[in-house]
Parts: C-alpha cells; sequence; structure tokens
C-alpha cells in the first residue's frame, strides 16, 4: 500500500482504483494524513476534476473556502475523518466540496474506517446525496436573490434545507425580512423528489378574506358574482409538487381555521363546489415572526406546519457572506442593466460596516441605488452612502391589535424611544414617514420601498393600511 508522506508513491493504484470505481456514486479514500488517496470515476465526472489533480492532496484543500493550513479539526472544525481514525466506527455528516470550476456543492456524506493489507487504517467516504451551489439557477426558481455564502451560519441552513428536502414532512422557514425564506423553499423544492413538480406561491399578506377560498381551494363556474369559468385553486395546482405558503403569521385567525381542516382531512372542495376534492402537496411555510404560544395564531395550526423548523440568519450574522453576495448581486445588477460595475476598497469598508436591517434584499436594494448614480460603473463610499436608508420604518402591533411585531436590527433606538406611545400615534408616525419617503420620490413605490429597506408588497399592505392610495 502506498504510503501518503512519499510523493513518489501518489500514483495510480490500479487494484484500489478498480475497488472504488465499483460504486456508482463519488467515493474518496483518505489516509491517516488528511491526503487523497484515490478517487472514482464518479468522483472525477459529478466535479469535472481528474484524478491526477486531487491525489495527495489535502482532502481540507478541498472544500470552498481551500488552502487551510491544517485539518478542519484543528481549526475547531467538525472532521467526521478525525473521529474514523480514533476508533469511533463510521460518520454521517454534511460538508461541502469546491469543483474544478470553484463552484461550492454541499453532499451529504458516510465515513467508513477501511483496514489495508498491510494494516494501515483509511477512511472510506461515499457521497451520498449533493445539493451543488448554482446561484444563477438558484435565483431564477425564487425571485432573484442568489443562495451565495460561505459563513458558518449559512452552511448549517444549507445542511438543514438539505435534511428537510429529503424528508416529505412540513416545514416551517423562519427568520428575518430579506433573509431568502422564499428562495430557501424553492431550495428544498428543487432537491427533493417533487422537484419535477409545480412550485406555487401563496402570499398572505396580499390575501384578503373574501379571495381565499377562491384562490387557495378554487371555484367551480357561477360560484359568486363574475365567475364566469371554474377556477383550479393552489392547492390543485400544486399537486405532486411544493406549495410554499409566505408570510403566515398574517394570515386572519379565521382562515387559519379553514388551513387546518385542510391540512388534517387531507380533503377541500372549490367554492360552489360538491365535489369533495384531494391534492398530493408538499407544504413549506414561512414567518418573520414568532407563532409559538402568541394570540393571533392557533397553536394547533403551528405545530401542523412546523413539523421541521429552520431559522435563517441575518445578515448581520453572516457577515463574511456580504461582500460575495454583493459581488454577485452587483454582477446580476450589471447584466440587467447591460453595464458592468465594480465597488471601490472604500465602498466594501462601507458595506462591512453597515447593519442591514433588510438583509439580502436591502443588499440588493442598496446596490441598485448605488449603481444608478455610479460614474463609468465604478461605486465609491460616495455613492453607497447615498443609497443607505435614512429612516427605518417603526414596527406596528400585530394582528390581536395589542402585541408588537419583533423590530428589525438598526430599529430598537426608534421602538425604545416609542414604547410610551399608543397605537394610533404609532400608526400616524408611520403613515407619516411613507408620506414623506413617497413624496420624496413623487409617488415611485419602488424606489420608496428601496430606501425604506422593505419590499414592495410589504409598502402597498402599508399604503392600503394606512389609507394612502
Amino acid at each position: 500500500m502506498p504510503q501518503s508522506d512519499n510523493p513518489q508513491n501518489l500514483g495510480p493504484n490500479l487494484e484500489l482504483q478498480s475497488l472504488v470505481d465499483i460504486c456508482d456514486q463519488p467515493f474518496v479514500m483518505i489516509d491517516p494524513e488528511f491526503r487523497v488517496l484515490v478517487v472514482n470515476r464518479a468522483f472525477e465526472t459529478h466535479y469535472g476534476v481528474s484524478q491526477a489533480a486531487v491525489v495527495g492532496q489535502p482532502c481540507y484543500d478541498m472544500v470552498p473556502a481551500g488552502n487551510r493550513p491544517c485539518p478542519c479539526s484543528r481549526q475547531g472544525g467538525d472532521c467526521p475523518f478525525t473521529r474514523v481514525f480514533a476508533g469511533e466506527g463510521g460518520a454521517s455528516v454534511t460538508r461541502a466540496y469546491r469543483d474544478g470550476e470553484g463552484r461550492e456543492h454541499l453532499a451529504r456524506i458516510q465515513a467508513y474506517p477501511i483496514r489495508t493489507a498491510g494494516g494501515q487504517t483509511c477512511v472510506g467516504e461515499l457521497i451520498q446525496h449533493d445539493a451543488m451551489h448554482q446561484p444563477s439557477q438558484g435565483a431564477d426558481a425564487a425571485g432573484g436573490l442568489p443562495m451565495i455564502g460561505a459563513s458558518p451560519a449559512f452552511r448549517e441552513v444549507l445542511a438543514g434545507l438539505l435534511s428537510a428536502s429529503r424528508s416529505a414532512a412540513p416545514v416551517l422557514l423562519q427568520g428575518a425580512t430579506g433573509t431568502g425564506k422564499e428562495l430557501a423553499a424553492a431550495h428544498i423544492h428543487r432537491l427533493s423528489t417533487r422537484h419535477a413538480g409545480p412550485f406555487q406561491v401563496l402570499d398572505c399578506t396580499t390575501l384578503t378574506s373574501g379571495l381565499f377560498e377562491s384562490e387557495v381551494f378554487g371555484h367551480e363556474r357561477g360560484a359568486f358574482t363574475g365567475s364566469a369559468g371554474e377556477h383550479r385553486g393552489l392547492f390543485e395546482q400544486a399537486h405532486g409538487g411544493t406549495l410554499f405558503i409566505d408570510e403566515i403569521g398574517e394570515m386572519p385567525l379565521p382562515l387559519q381555521a379553514k388551513l387546518l381542516r385542510v391540512l388534517e382531512s387531507g380533503e377541500f372542495r372549490r367554492v360552489g363546489g360538491t365535489r369533495i376534492r384531494r391534492a398530493d402537496v408538499r407544504l413549506v411555510c414561512a414567518t418573520n415572526r414568532e407563532l409559538r404560544g402568541v394570540p393571533w395564531f392557533r397553536q394547533d395550526l403551528y405545530y401542523r406546519i412546523a413539523c421541521i423548523a429552520l431559522t435563517l440568519p441575518s445578515l448581520t450574522e453572516r457577515r463574511a457572506d456580504i461582500l460575495p453576495l454583493a459581488h454577485e448581486l452587483l454582477g446580476r445588477i450589471g447584466r440587467a442593466a447591460g453595464q458592468e460595475y465594480s465597488l471601490e476598497p472604500a465602498a466594501l469598508e462601507v458595506l462591512s460596516a453597515y447593519d442591514f436591517p433588510g438583509n439580502v434584499r436591502e443588499l440588493r436594494n442598496i446596490l441598485w441605488a448605488a449603481a444608478a448614480t455610479a460614474q463609468f460603473g465604478s461605486i465609491g463610499a460616495r455613492e453607497l452612502r447615498a443609497a443607505l436608508p435614512r429612516e427605518p420604518l417603526v414596527p406596528l402591533p400585530g394582528p390581536d391589535q395589542g402585541v408588537a411585531k419583533p423590530c428589525l436590527p438598526g430599529q430598537c433606538r426608534a421602538v425604545a424611544a416609542l414604547r410610551s406611545l399608543t397605537e394610533a400615534p404609532r400608526a400616524h408616525c408611520e403613515a407619516e414617514q411613507l408620506e414623506r419617503v413617497l413624496g420624496r420620490h413623487h409617488g415611485n413605490r419602488r424606489a420608496a420601498a428601496q430606501e425604506l429597506g422593505i419590499s414592495e408588497r410589504t409598502l402597498y399592505r402599508k399604503i392600503r393600511l394606512h389609507g394612502l392610495d
């Protein structure tokens, strides 16, 4: 058996090669010095690298960060190979690999101890499931924000999404606005066995009580005035795929009861219909609020939708991802505008120091605004500072009309200053703020939403709430 500390002995081992090539899934053997002993042809094909490029290289040099000085375990990371070499048996973990083009692949692996004829213990690593990181495809699946990141918090989320994709249980995605919950839901769908089926979205912030049953369950012809034809609801449209219910915490209590009945029985009827229908749907929900133990959300519904609960980290929890995200987003903005944009070093410092209460969505909006004023495509600190929002929105009470929504990062000072105010003055304060921002942008709602660091649909909802339309 070749020894890993002798580079001359790290050439192809035909006996080992023939054994590992039997496996049709990517397979790697690691020696006690944490160097790659052999990879099979499935690994070469899947990751776009040659045997010669990886054999003899440290296994920790193949992870996305690359060029690490020592094994992951010595840097505080979870290393399954260390446990195997310590005699603890096999190990199953999620880890990332970097392919020949530098793209990140998140995979579920099984590590096994393998004893060679010479008595040496090596590790056999079977890559069972791959969730390749593809920014463009991930962005296209759910409205334009890329799934990019290498920070520990983001890696933990990716591992959770990968595990959720392998289950049929309902998923609840929690996190502040702008953290990419719809994108995460689409990621789960794309990795699941339902990936060939439809991905339908129900936005609870835009659905009125009168339209709920028709939109979700469908209606028959003549069910109500103006219903000239039949309509397939979202449950039917999502048959065989995934139904994503966005901001389910905004759903009024009467509608929560109707949804719960359908989830419990699996049966529904179209409005105006008598036929009982069923739909095979995987449910993924999202919320930016705490739903457990609150009076405005049914707890029986909560436990029905939160079999798997995942929390998406804020951008301040994954600061290492800000600059890679900024470069990816600027590339997308530039392609849409037919222009190339770049960030000056001083601009990068501004981005790194900002708290981003609106998270990735706010980062995108800030870059949009800064790019619009940049000369010759170069964005400096001046353009970025001018694009930063100056007036964070004040959170309003929740649907129970007594409990305030959790504030976003960067809003705590504003909330503390207004705690003694009653509900009506708080609402009036927000209405005045909305009027000022809309006035500055001459009624342009997209520009106003960008300045406030919120989505356009949230702005529309607040405009209707305050009667500003």
